[in-house]
C-alpha cells in the first residue's frame, strides 16, 4: 500500500509542477493539488461531534473512566484511561483507525456511492486510488453485514425472485464434440449459472437475500421469509410454486398473479420497480467477484431503504458513517 500511494498518478502529476515550463499547465496542476490536499489532510475532528463522551470507552480495557489528555498533531482530542493508562482518541479501535485521509474524502466517497455511481467513479470524486477504494468497500460491507436482520415486513408484501449471472470463470458449459472443433454453449433458461435472489417489499422497506443457484428451493425460501415477513401477512406475487410451502407454514393470505399479463404489470409494479433498481445498481458495479454478491445486496437495500425514508443523500451518508463509527475492531 505504501509503494502504491507513493507511485500514484497524483504524485506523478504533482512532480510536474516544478518540471513543467508551461504556465497554464502548472496552474491547473496546482489547483488539482489544492483539491487533493483538502481530502488528504489528516483531520477527524468531525467524529468528535458525531460521538458524545458518554459512549467513549478505553480500547484496551473497556473502562469509561478517562481524562482529557491534550490533542494530537492533527488537532483531535486525546484521552487517557484512569485504569490502564492507555491514551486514545475517538477513532481508536474503530474502522477509521490509522486512516490516512480526511473525513471529507469519506463523505465524498460515500455520497458518490450512495448516489448510484460505481466504486471507480467514487474513487475519482474523493481523490483516492482504487486500491484504497476496495479497502473502503470492505469496511462498508463489514458495517452492513447484519443490516437486513433488522428488516421485518408486514401489511401487504410484494415478493418475487431476480437473477444475477455467475462469474464467467465459473460458468458451466455443455460440450458438443464435432468433427472439426469443440463448440461450447451456455445452457438456456434458468440454470445453475444464475444466482437466485429472493426480493420482497411492503412499499416502506425492502430486503433481498441469495437463495441458491438456479431455480429457488422451497426450504431456503421458508428460512428467509420467516426472518423477514410476519405470519398472517397478505403476500402478492406471481404463480411461483416454491412459495406454496412457505405460504402454508406462515398462514399467508396469498394473492397470485399470472406473469406477463396486464394484471401483473399493474399489481406487481412495486416489486418490479425494486428489482429494476437492483439490476441497475448491480450493472453499475459489474465485474466484482460473486462471492461478494450478498455484500452488494446489503449495500443496495441499505441505500434503497434509507433514501426512501430520509429522501436526503447527506442524511443517509451521515447515518452510514455513524454505523461505521460504532463498529469496533479487535
Amino acid at each position: 500500500m505504501r509503494s502504491q500511494t507513493k507511485n500514484s498518478s497524483y504524485k506523478k502529476m504533482f512532480s510536474l509542477i516544478e518540471e513543467s515550463e508551461d504556465f497554464y499547465e502548472v496552474q491547473i496542476i496546482e489547483r488539482i493539488k489544492d483539491d487533493y490536499d483538502r481530502f488528504h489532510k489528516h483531520d477527524f475532528v468531525m467524529f468528535e461531534k458525531m460521538k458524545s463522551t458518554d459512549n467513549i470507552q478505553c480500547p484496551r480495557c473497556g473502562s469509561t473512566k478517562f481524562i482529557s489528555h491534550g490533542k494530537d498533531k492533527n488537532g483531535s482530542k486525546r484521552y487517557k484511561c484512569k485504569d490502564c493508562g492507555k491514551t486514545f482518541n475517538v477513532v481508536s479501535n474503530s474502522l477509521f483507525f490509522s486512516s490516512k485521509v480526511n473525513i471529507k474524502a469519506w463523505f465524498a466517497f460515500l455520497e458518490s456511492l450512495l448516489s448510484g455511481t460505481s466504486m471507480r467513479t467514487a474513487c475519482i470524486v474523493s481523490k483516492i486510488s482504487t486500491v484504497t477504494g476496495s479497502e473502503w468497500m470492505d469496511k462498508i460491507f463489514t458495517t452492513l453485514k447484519c443490516y437486513q436482520d433488522e428488516i421485518i415486513l408486514n401489511k401487504e408484501v410484494y415478493i418475487d425472485e431476480t437473477y444475477v449471472h455467475e462469474d464467467k470463470s465459473k460458468i458451466y458449459h455443455l460440450e458438443e464434440i464435432g468433427k472439426i472443433k469443440k463448440v461450447k454453449k451456455e445452457p438456456r433458461g434458468i440454470s445453475r449459472n444464475k444466482i437466485c435472489i429472493l426480493v420482497a417489499t411492503d412499499k416502506d422497506k425492502s430486503f433481498g437475500e441469495i437463495v441458491c443457484h438456479g431455480r429457488p428451493k422451497r426450504e431456503i425460501n421458508y428460512q428467509i421469509c420467516k426472518k423477514h415477513i410476519q405470519k398472517n401477512s397478505t403476500v402478492i406475487g406471481d404463480e411461483d410454486t416454491s412459495l406454496t410451502y412457505t405460504s402454508k407454514l406462515m398462514n399467508w393470505d396469498r394473492i397470485q398473479v399470472k406473469s406477463y399479463t396486464e394484471e401483473a404489470f399493474e399489481k406487481l409494479s412495486p416489486i418490479d420497480e425494486v428489482c429494476n433498481r437492483f439490476k441497475f445498481f448491480i450493472n453499475k458495479h459489474r465485474g466484482f467477484k460473486k462471492d461478494l454478491l450478498q455484500d452488494y445486496i446489503n449495500l443496495f437495500f441499505f441505500i434503497d431503504n434509507e433514501i426512501h425514508k430520509e429522501n436526503d443523500i447527506y442524511k443517509v451518508t451521515v447515518n452510514l458513517l455513524k454505523r461505521m463509527f460504532d463498529i469496533k475492531i479487535k
